[in-house]
């Protein structure tokens, strides 16, 4: 199957056209090594950090967990389904303030100090039953066909699978390469990530790609449903709680991180941290977590393991609309804008509907996901081939082991490591762009936003977005124009590599492709981001249309802002208008 080819289900539901032996995992024995798993991480942690610093460390995670726990407690809805864990919480940390108030003499801060640390690792760490997830993935596909079918109104028997899954979800780019990299070290995927339905897709195609099951860290507010919170628990997925904060529990996660990966179980980890606020790819990620990767090879190497290295697989999403964007654009520009930015009520409903929702949007509207694979990279950013090899920036083999031995010794070093990772970091925000699909809506969306930025230049961002209905309705044969004038925009970015268009984009008529981008375009939301009606078209929510638009910021295709166009106004460096 070439690389360029989007991936093809047959009718038996995970079964590929091109097949592969595909191990196990090590996730498969989890059960059987996980309080090993935890006792490591322990004992990590406690490493990281000398007796001396107990005290203060100690003192500020108390401090900070005091504040979640009460301001979780009065969260009234999100509490019933968390009151077990916030009790067992309270007990902990009530424990250590009453320790810190007696002398070292009377209360060893060591033992304090291995008891919290001991309460996060346990929590963060997670489960993985052979069971549930083989009764999932065998139902999940049936349930997920009956569904489109059942949307789609195909016929009155569903379950007769007359349409099946793989018309909606289209996953291109590195699919073989995946695969056998798969069996000679361990993968952490690194995926764009705008919603919360991404872990529940990605996992389901890595099922599809007959990949074995992969460890995923996921919020704390994901397990706040007890069905989901099942399902989670028991296919890989473990605890990322970003209330917590303190230098303690971050040390925790990455030491989980580094463990797993460590014992060959195949990862995902969303480098933005949480989802994508402004709608936009993500160029600048975190490197705390990506640290591990490199930390898990070094210690590999020490250690004479087997299939040590570890491969970083970027990935990309891509969707003609996204459950929560409504509160996160408004989230993004009250954190950007502060006192300029007047929010609105956000779309959410509660996670469960919204995945029932979501779901059925896609199905019954004849929408699809386009996901794409990317060239997978080795710890230090340098391109993998197939075999496992690493190819340096001269475009020869180079041996991994040579970049991390310092005086002939192969060690961890702090300083060039955190180099390794900063270019790592780069690397994928770059491949993000560059293995990014346009999809119609993406380019409609960015055509009539440019359009209307054109006609008010004088406008800061906050207050062109709160454009009367009037300014913002505009003639659609203009639209059209600037359409044209955008699609050629990306095409020729396209035939430079660096971006790709989807099927629509590359064989459909403009007005087709127009036509199917309006349709599409945030169907999910109540209000309708672009609306046809005789010949105009407008917006009914401006912030909507500014979160879609930004899917295809940072390619310098915006002329807006430059000495030619005279815009008054400040641009960040992905071209963002504040």
């Amino acid at each position: 199957m070439s690389n360029l080819e989007t991936l093809k289900f047959r009718s038996d539901p995970g079964v590929l056209f091109s097949q592969h032996a595909m191990a196990p995992g090590a996730i498969s024995n989890f059960e059987a090594i996980r309080s090993k798993v935890v006792d490591s991480v322990v004992e990590r942690t406690m490493n990281d950090f000398s007796p001396a610093q107990y005290e203060m460390l100690l003192g500020e995670s108390l401090f900070s967990e005091r504040r979640r726990i009460y301001k979780q407690k009065n969260a009234t809805l999100e509490y019933l389904f968390i009151r077990k864990r916030i009790k067992a919480d309270e007990k902990l940390w009530k424990k250590v303030q009453q320790g810190l108030l007696k002398s070292v003499v009377e209360s060893d801060r060591k033992k304090l100090m291995r008891d919290a640390v001991t309460h996060y690792a346990d929590e963060i760490g997670g489960h993985f039953s052979p069971k549930v997830y083989n009764f999932t993935t065998r139902t999940l596909p049936l349930a997920f066909n009956w569904l489109l079918n059942a949307a789609s109104l195909k016929r009155i028997a569903p379950w007769k699978q007359v349409e099946m899954l793989d018309t909606r979800l289209r996953v291109y780019g590195e699919i073989e390469h995946l695969q056998r990299l798969s069996q000679k070290g361990t993968i952490l995927l690194v995926p764009t990530h705008q919603s919360n339905i991404d872990s529940v897709l990605i996992g389901y195609i890595i099922h599809l790609m007959q990949l074995p099951p992969f460890a995923y860290g996921a919020g704390l507010n994901l397990f706040t449903n007890p069905v989901i919170s099942y399902f989670m628990s028991n296919l890989g997925a473990y605890t990322v709680d970003r209330q917590k904060n303190s230098p303690l529990y971050k040390s925790v996660l990455k030491n989980y991180s580094t463990e797993i990966l460590k014992r060959g179980v195949h990862s995902i980890f969303f480098p933005a941290g949480g989802r994508v606020r402004s709608g936009a790819i993500e160029t600048h990620v975190k490197l705390g977590l990506l640290g591990t990767a490199l930390q898990a090879q070094i210690e590999n190497y020490q250690e004479n393991k087997p299939n040590p290295n570890v491969y970083i697989v970027p990935m990309t999403t891509g969707y003609h609309f996204v459950l929560e964007a409504s509160s996160l654009i408004d989230e993004y520009l009250e954190q950007s804008g502060k006192h300029k930015f007047m929010a609105t009520d956000g779309d959410e409903p509660l996670i469960l509907w919204k995945f029932l929702k979501f779901f059925w949007k896609l199905f019954s509207q004849d929408s699809s996901v386009q996901v794409r694979i990317g060239r997978p990279l080795d710890v230090f950013g340098n391109f993998v081939d197939e075999n496992g090899r690493s190819i340096g920036p001269n475009g020869t083999t180079i041996d991994p082991k040579s970049w991390l031995t310092s005086g002939g010794e192969l060690k961890a070093d702090t300083q060039r490591d955190q180099q390794y990772i900063v270019g790592l970091g780069k690397k994928i925000g770059e491949r993000y762009h560059r293995e990014n699909i346009v999809l119609t809506s993406h380019l409609c969306a960015y055509s009539y936003f440019r359009m209307l930025r054109k006609t008010y230049r004088e406008l800061d961002l906050y207050r062109f977005l709160r454009l009367s209905l009037s300014q913002r309705t505009v003639l659609f044969s203009d639209f059209l124009a600037e359409a044209v004038s955008c699609y050629k925009l990306v095409r020729h970015a396209a035939n430079r590599g660096e971006l790709f268009l989807s099927e629509e984009l590359r064989v459909l008529k403009l007005e087709d492709w127009i036509q199917d981008g309006l349709r599409q375009l945030g169907m999910f939301h109540e209000s309708k981001v672009m609306r046809k009606q005789d010949q105009t078209l407008y917006t009914e929510d401006m912030n909507l249309l500014y979160y879609y638009r930004n899917r295809l910021t940072g390619y310098g295709f915006d002329p807006l802002g430059r000495d030619e166009n005279k815009l008054l106004g400040e641009f960040d460096e992905k071209g963002f208008l504040v």
